[in-house]
């Protein structure tokens, strides 16, 4: 990913020495901000029903308290509950007590800054607003430093405006859950990386602008809950491959002032974070990752050097949740000593790598889950009848057999993973320079499509390395987002190269 991530910056902005030199554009660069800003406002507008009047949230299932209890917001429902109510809870009261303990994220900062301090009530939607202002605020800007040398430049931010009108992804941003503040962010950090990719060195303030972004989209990102951690990986490397003014090391002062910038807004809240994802749930992870995962792949023979009893083998599939069965075979050693299990379960993973790659594989196939269905969308009233106990994860949530059933019916399983194989070999063939030469435009919009895919497959692997098969297609979401960014960026990179061949053609016909 690395690699990849490195050579972003002579996408497009440092063409070979024989193309014609491209002066910065005269154009006013308004409307294609404009015209940006419009696309994303429609997309989320439209995909979370807020244009509508008719909000489309995402259910809370348990998770969201970790977040609205640190906002001392309490759900308006008669059982002053949010989860597994069977509609999403819009309505809060402000004003009460805030929680000790709640999950340190960025969700929980942009939470804390859209609710009132005093009594009264509010609506979840106006996280939603917040949420697309920001998105709106950063298209703008993004395509006016993308087009410095062209306004048909800026139509490469397509890449990470458009699957935001996918509704499975818009109405996550009325929820309770972490994972709002880590589409925005990604998507933002996409848009920097559009920036990097169609400007040049020379473009001082429009790759100071990417740098922001990149930063900023990094950051709430990669602190919004401890799966998203590879987010913080693209930007820093993102940071430090871009330069800004002069060539050698003093063009990359700027990018290496960025770099310091991330670290020091994302460390602490990123090890908080994990942290207390270890003080809470270090055993349940690696029960799920023992059981829904290492074990149905591996096989029983894992038992023994797991530390586990021979019991453990016949409970191969089940996961942690919903029953929480203190007298699953083994919960005695993994409750003792999670760590020392977890551990166990990666050494076995990655001395099998036909389990490590049949377990990615899996991973990756669930972005298809993406509508995250068992997850209500509407809002919740008082005739909202709630779901019984034991279906609140879906069918890929907490059965094997279920999953594999489900995984069964995708009539296309092998889509994602070859969307995100594709994704890398362009990124990886236009580290080429006579394709850079011949390419270069295509080149730009391939590396795109290198990045997103390459992150996508590092959430993807992390989310399964992390719980295991246990509500998979939700772990994975924001992979599947990016899945889409990189069918975006080939579709764009086969354009952009049938342009390049026509303007070699026709430069060819007028040197003759």
């Amino acid at each position: 990913m690395s690699a990849l991530l490195g050579s972003v910056t002579s996408m497009h902005a440092e063409p070979a020495a024989a193309a014609v030199p491209v002066p910065r554009s005269t154009t006013p660069r308004a409307l294609p901000a404009a015209v940006t800003a419009l696309a994303a406002f429609l997309a989320l507008g439209l995909s979370t029903g807020l244009l509508l009047g008719a909000p489309a949230g995402a259910g809370d299932n348990g998770d969201g308290a970790r977040l609205w209890c640190g906002a001392g917001l309490d759900p308006l429902t008669p059982s002053g509950k949010s989860a597994w109510q069977g509609g999403v809870v819009l309505d809060f009261a402000t004003g009460g007590r805030a929680c000790a303990d709640p999950l340190p994220s960025s969700a929980l900062v942009v939470l804390r800054a859209v609710t009132p301090a005093g009594p009264g009530t509010w609506s979840l939607t106006t996280l939603g607003w917040a949420y697309l202002v920001a998105v709106v605020g950063a298209a703008a800007l993004a395509a006016w430093a993308a087009s410095a040398r062209g306004p048909r430049r800026a139509a490469l931010l397509a890449v990470p405006v458009l699957p935001l009108a996918e509704p499975a992804f818009g109405r996550f941003l009325i929820s309770t859950y972490s994972e709002p503040a880590g589409l925005v962010g990604t998507s933002v950090l996409l848009m920097g990386a559009v920036v990097v990719a169609v400007t040049r060195r020379d473009d001082r303030a429009e790759r100071v602008v990417a740098l922001a972004l990149v930063v900023s989209g990094g950051v709430l990102a990669g602190t919004a809950k401890s799966g998203y951690l590879p987010l913080l990986a693209a930007a820093g490397v993102l940071c430090l491959v871009t330069a800004v003014g002069s060539r050698g090391v003093r063009g990359r002062l700027t990018g290496i002032a960025a770099v310091v910038a991330l670290v020091g807004l994302s460390a602490g809240p990123a090890v908080a974070t994990s942290q207390w994802q270890a003080r809470h749930y270090a055993g349940v992870n690696a029960t799920d990752l023992v059981f829904s995962t290492v074990l149905p792949e591996v096989g029983p023979d894992a038992v023994a050097r797991l530390g586990l009893p021979p019991a453990a083998a016949h409970r191969s599939g089940t996961t942690y949740f919903p029953r929480a069965d203190p007298d699953l075979p083994g919960q005695a050693v993994i409750t003792a000593d999670p760590d020392a299990v977890r551990d166990a379960a990666l050494r076995e993973l990655a001395t099998h790598p036909a389990a490590l790659l049949r377990a990615v594989g899996v991973s990756v196939q669930a972005t298809q889950g993406r509508g995250v269905d068992y997850l209500p969308s509407a809002p919740w009233t008082p005739p909202t009848v709630a779901p019984s106990d034991g279906v609140v994860t879906g069918p890929e949530g907490s059965d094997a057999a279920a999953l594999r059933m489900w995984l069964a019916t995708m009539a296309a399983p092998w889509w994602p993973s070859a969307v995100l194989l594709a994704g890398l070999a362009v990124g990886v063939a236009t580290m080429a320079a006579p394709v850079r030469r011949r390419f270069p435009a295509a080149t730009a919009a391939a590396r795109i499509g290198g990045l997103c895919a390459a992150t996508s497959l590092a959430l993807a692997a992390l989310a399964v390395l992390g719980d295991g098969y246990f509500e998979i297609a939700k772990h994975v979401w924001l992979a599947a987002y990016l899945v889409d960014t990189t069918v975006l960026a080939l579709v764009a990179t086969l354009a952009a190269a049938v342009v390049d061949h026509l303007l070699r053609v026709q430069g060819h016909r007028a040197d003759a």
